[in-house]
């Protein structure tokens, strides 16, 4: 939901901000306030600009995939950093629209922006979150549990051997599907399955 329709409808949609603990004060200073239950600063409506930088979503950007019938696909890959094994994971829809265009069997990569559902709904897998790229938020990604060192999913969609590159013809137990509640809005890139 927009800020403005936000408003009106009595409800404030929030914007979560992506904070290095060292630069909180700071952050706070500009007018972000702390959930305590999601443990993340945050701004109701769109951060205003001085506050952009530890936004996940730009003012501009907008949900641009929607999805009632999706899911999280999770798998275990050798990461290519330090070699331990590590769950890396993935949003699969069986339906929705991209650009308000009905697709079907699509995985979503490079990931810009999630809203407050689907956010709270990944915090089950915590090492998917999004990269810090110098002192600006990147994309989400998945972080390795061992080295902590990005997993970036042109390593996961990208080419045939990779681990969600097509997702439905993978071998038995290879990934596991874990729907997501209600309908979720994000914007990123998206890959077809293969049929």
């Amino acid at each position: 939901m927009d800020p403005i329709r936000a408003k009106i409808s009595g409800t404030m949609h929030r914007t979560y901000l992506f904070v290095p603990p060292e630069e909180r004060a700071e952050v706070e200073a500009l007018g972000a306030r702390w959930d305590p239950t999601n443990k993340c600063l945050y701004v109701d409506g769109a951060p205003p600009s001085s506050l952009a930088r530890w936004s996940t979503m730009s003012e501009e950007d907008e949900y641009s995939i929607i999805s009632n019938d999706a899911f999280v696909a999770s798998t275990r890959i050798s990461c290519p950093h330090c070699g331990q094994e590590t769950e890396v994971i993935g949003i699969h829809c069986s339906t929705g629209t991209v650009s308000e265009e009905p697709l079907e069997r699509f995985t979503v990569s490079d990931i810009r922006a999630v809203d407050d559902a689907l956010l709270e709904e990944l915090k089950r897998w915590p090492d998917f979150r999004p990269a810090m790229k110098g002192n600006t938020i990147g994309e989400f990604a998945n972080h390795c549990a061992a080295c902590g060192g990005v997993i970036g999913d042109i390593d996961l969609h990208s080419e045939p051997d990779h681990a969600f590159f097509d997702i439905l013809h993978a071998a038995d137990g290879a990934v596991t599907l874990v729907p997501l509640l209600g309908t979720i809005r994000l914007s990123g890139n998206e890959h077809f399955v293969i049929e």
